[in-house]
């Protein structure tokens, strides 16, 4: 069953978010019974970001108590705030023959990939750290110490993609989508 469960991480700006648009693009069209999993987060929402759509924007209060009523399969603190997974949505979608994507940091990945040795764990990176610094910028979406923080952050993310069963590098839109394709859709 954990076969059907596809992990995608990279560095904030690598074009994870993207790529996983185009792959569950190309699933519609075909057929393809994929779904994305939701995360959870204590993070405000970014201009045109929708609850339940995004993510589930969460009080940390009421992140706290879920931690509690362990209601996640990983959760983790990425960039000052707390983002985790659900394990009911995670497990109702496997049961019901979906493949789910979950678009997670690394920590998490690493906590589902103990759970679930058999998923395809697939890390994004960006062409360079110069590159991913554009990228960054150029979306507009942080401030500079964000961006910095966020950049720190990569250099370590990075470091993990040997941990992963699969490494794709996002020089090309095009060229990356094919290879994220050609690992969901290879069976």
């Amino acid at each position: 069953m954990s076969s059907n469960l596809f992990i995608i991480t990279a560095p904030s700006g690598a074009g994870k978010t993207t790529l996983i648009k185009k792959a569950l693009e190309y699933a519609v069209i075909n057929g393809e019974k994929f779904v994305l999993s939701i995360s959870h987060t204590t993070r405000k929402p970014r201009e045109g970001e929708q609850n339940e759509k995004d993510y589930i924007f969460l009080t940390e209060e009421e992140f706290l108590q879920n931690i509690q009523k362990e209601e996640y399969l990983e959760h983790a603190i990425v960039h000052g705030n707390y983002y985790g997974t659900p394990k009911s949505e995670i497990n109702q979608n496997l049961s019901k023959g979906f493949k789910v994507i979950l678009e997670i940091d690394w920590q998490g990945a690493l906590q589902i990939m103990e759970h679930y040795p058999s998923a395809e764990s697939v890390f994004i990176s960006p062409p360079s750290i110069s590159e991913l610094r554009k990228r960054l910028i150029d979306r507009g979406l942080d401030s500079e110490e964000v961006i910095n923080r966020r950049i720190e952050g990569a250099q370590e993310e990075m470091s993990k993609s040997n941990y992963f069963k699969h490494q794709i590098t996002n020089i090309s839109l095009d060229i990356a989508t094919k290879n994220l394709l050609n690992i969901m859709f290879r069976e």
